[in-house]
């Protein structure tokens, strides 16, 4: 029994081994199979090469890549002389071999302008069908399709006989160790034989014979000389597929007999990075469900807002119950925590019914903001007015002028609204959903904001914990979030890599959800495969250079808080400093962030 083979056999990677000659002396089914050195399709053929009048259709995701480095040249064989052609370029094409006078039928496009391609036609009376997509290539001859998966780009080749105008060869693998690649048959090249189960004899030859690779065969020289340890992960291409290969030399009395290559095919991690993720993503659905159905109400929690770390869970159930109540809710977190989603979500599971009215208590000059609230004698009504019976939102409430807090106080206190320039009060029934900064608690200790005006709203508050205070439900929200973007912008599926997520757990995220969003948006635009990998995410830590119009902001931003500073805070008279219209000073205020 060998052992070594036994091993080998119950590895999921491929591997080989060679003996210091370069002669193969194992190889397990995985290696044969990705190579190409056994066969699984249905159809057979023998062992032959093209001849003048055979019927060719091929086509190639990308001209010379993968396809036996198919050139021009080569296709002036099919009777194709385009000066276009290029490196690179997407083609579907049907001719005769060495057939004089017999025009081919092709289509071409530019690598990257489009995803893929398809040509229909009837050659010579026999109906053929190409068609290139993201990841496979299939030619339909006669009800029978020839099909190829792949990764980055591969050839395609099927072959009519002149004679019998019967199938006589077709690609399974690209190029492989067999060496069948479109133009090496073009130029001449011969093919073996094909059928169910069949396998090409490595072992006891050098390999050579099936594997190509210069970087992998300088990194095998230095291993067998012992001149390098050993490799692991080596990126390297081997017969046109992009690998990542491991060599490991074997040695006996310390002398280096011979060495072990395992080889991972770019693919297959793509495919590892799909089933982790997958299966995470699962584990969280399945954790989250059961914290949901422990809360006595079946409305879905805002997946983008909470993750399930316990901090997220506490916040969760903290807004489940203070919905369900009728009482004044505060909403207190950072930029982009998600505040406004969660007060949608709670709008949405209240009690209450009634109108639900918002309003930005900064971005309004306080004199108008007060008759916005609470009305005008003898002139239209205020919000608070127009909310009774339902709910009122103020956003941005730790921004409240103080002479508003004092009023405010008292409408919630006595539960009536006396209107600006007015005596007597009228009787309201609202609710408030307040949301402010995490500096609100501050503001009120500092004297900056009513306390008692504070206490009356923070007796029922839900703090949203910023995103660097929550890593672990990164992993959740950012996958939630590229399902969301995908079906947004209407692009294919996308999955975040292991390095990528890592990449994201690492990074602080001030702008916390909002800033994700933005990140993963530009990431899933600029990534062309379905997977999303760490050079894709820009983060601001990597950029140093600021635009003109970003200096130009810092420093408009800086001049009006100086001004604001200067006006002991009086917002009307700073306006009259700066020469700023209400709309624009207040506008500034809102986008800088301002008090």
């Amino acid at each position: 029994m060998d052992i070594l083979q036994t091993v080998m056999d119950s590895s999921s990677h491929a591997m080989f081994t060679m003996d210091r000659q370069g002669i193969v002396t194992h190889i397990n089914q995985q290696a044969k199979e990705r190579f190409g050195l056994f066969n699984h399709s249905l159809y057979s053929h023998p062992a032959g090469c093209l001849e003048p009048e055979d019927l060719v259709i091929l086509a190639t995701s990308a001209m010379g890549m993968d396809d036996g480095n198919l050139q021009a040249d080569d296709l002036a064989l099919l009777g194709i002389r385009d000066l276009r052609l290029r490196s690179g370029d997407m083609l579907a094409a049907v001719g005769v071999y060495q057939g004089r006078g017999i025009k081919p039928v092709y289509k071409r496009l530019r690598r990257g302008e489009a995803v893929g391609m398809r040509l229909d036609v009837v050659f010579q009376g026999i109906p053929v069908s190409i068609h290139i997509g993201d990841k496979e290539i299939a030619v339909a001859v006669r009800g029978k399709t020839y099909r190829i998966d792949y990764f980055d780009c591969i050839g395609q080749m099927v072959v009519l006989d002149h004679r019998t105008r019967r199938v006589k060869f077709w690609e399974e693998k690209g190029y492989s160790a067999r060496k069948e690649g479109i133009g090496n048959l073009l130029r001449g090249a011969g093919f073996v034989a094909k059928g169910p189960d069949e396998e090409i004899t490595v072992v006891g030859y050098h390999f050579r014979e099936f594997f190509e690779g210069a970087l992998f065969e300088e990194h095998l020289r230095q291993v067998l000389a012992g001149e390098a340890p050993s490799f692991s992960d080596l990126a390297c291409e081997i017969n046109g597929f992009a690998l990542l290969a491991s060599i490991l030399p074997m040695k006996d009395s310390g002398r280096i007999e011979g060495v072990i290559v395992k080889f991972r095919n770019i693919e297959d991690i793509r495919t590892t990075i799909l089933e982790r993720n997958t299966a995470i993503a699962a584990a969280e659905r399945k954790y989250q469900e059961a914290s949901e159905r422990a809360l006595p109400d079946t409305a879905a929690i805002p997946l983008l807002t909470f993750g399930n770390s316990a901090a997220s869970r506490t916040v969760r159930r903290q807004a489940y119950k203070f919905s369900q109540m009728d009482c004044n809710i505060l909403i207190v977190g950072e930029s982009g925590t998600g505040k406004s989603r969660l007060a949608r979500w709670m709008l949405q599971t209240q009690s209450r019914g009634g109108r639900v009215i918002r309003v930005d208590c900064s971005a309004e000059d306080p004199a108008y903001l007060a008759e916005k609230l609470f009305g005008k004698k003898k002139e239209l009504p205020g919000l608070f007015q127009e909310a009774d019976g339902g709910t009122l939102v103020l956003e941005a409430v730790d921004r409240l002028p103080e002479k508003i807090q004092a009023k405010l106080l008292d409408t919630i206190q006595n539960r009536e609204v006396i209107p600006v320039d007015a005596s007597r009060p009228l009787p309201v029934d609202v609710r408030l959903l307040a949301v402010a900064g995490p500096g609100l608690r501050e503001a009120a200790e500092a004297g900056r904001f009513r306390r008692d005006l504070y206490d009356r709203l923070a007796a029922f508050s839900v703090m949203l914990p910023p995103l660097r205070e929550r890593r672990e439900d990164i992993f959740f929200i950012a996958n939630e979030l590229v399902e969301q973007i995908c079906r947004r912008y209407r692009i294919p599926d996308k999955a975040l890599s292991g390095e990528a997520l890592s990449k994201l757990t690492r990074y602080d995220w001030p702008g916390n959800l909002r800033e994700l969003e933005s990140v993963l948006e530009r990431a899933a635009a600029l990534s062309d495969s379905d997977i999303i990998y760490p050079e894709h995410l820009h983060l601001p830590t990597e950029i140093t250079i600021s635009t003109l119009r970003q200096h130009m902001q810092q420093e408009e931003r800086r001049y009006i808080q100086q001004v604001l500073s200067q006006c002991g805070g009086d917002r009307r008279l700073a306006m009259e400093q700066l020469d700023l219209s209400r709309s624009v000073f207040y506008a500034r205020l809102k986008e800088y962030g301002l008090k």
